[in-house]
């Protein structure tokens, strides 16, 4: 048995198994986005620009509803989208403006473009454990990082609390798509 050839291919096959997962993922994401709408109701667009002036964005992003109850993701490095879920038209003033912020400072931080290059880094190095550790952890500190950004943009900690526990209870998770994009709030115990 030659067992540096044999070593060579059970690398490739996982290699080839995580980088299956994230094209189903960007397939997944492509799907949702050729499906969802444009935004165009003129509140939900002078907030964006609103807040996109504060943080100091440069690229335009673009805002789209889902026809489904889809959890708020981010995705893009070069033409940025934001997908609402179908129900977001009847969130109040404070939730909207949190949900835009959240999603806005992960374009901001380019965290989709940050996702995809430790997703590819998980594909070269499948086998060890602790780069999947590390792209969890990113993955959390990401969310915490653009928690942050909503709470020093004058969200009370508490009602930004609950506007997350809603969001992750009622909204359906990003599912395979996960794996391509950035999802505002995860399920968990």
């Amino acid at each position: 048995v030659n067992w540096p050839a044999a070593a060579g291919l059970v690398w490739m096959a996982g290699a080839l198994l995580v980088l299956a997962r994230l094209l189903v993922g960007t397939l997944a994401l492509w799907r949702k986005a050729r499906r969802a709408a444009p935004v165009a109701e003129d509140s939900w667009n002078d907030l964006l620009a609103a807040l996109e002036e504060r943080l100091g964005l440069t690229r335009k992003v673009a805002l789209l509803r889902a026809d489904h109850a889809t959890m708020p993701m981010t995705w893009g490095r070069w033409r940025p989208a934001i997908l609402l879920p179908a129900a977001a038209d009847r969130w109040g003033p404070e939730l909207r403006r949190n949900v835009l912020l959240h999603e806005l400072a992960h374009v901001k931080r380019q965290d989709s473009s940050t996702l995809v290059l430790a997703r590819l880094a998980c594909s070269l190095y499948w086998f060890h454990p602790l780069v999947w550790i590390a792209v969890r952890e990113l993955t959390k500190e990401s969310e915490r990082a653009c928690d942050d950004q909503v709470l020093r943009q004058g969200a009370r900690a508490s009602d930004y609390a609950a506007h997350l526990l809603e969001i992750a209870r009622s909204l359906r998770p990003a599912g395979s798509a996960s794996w391509a994009t950035v999802a505002m709030a995860l399920r968990s115990p």
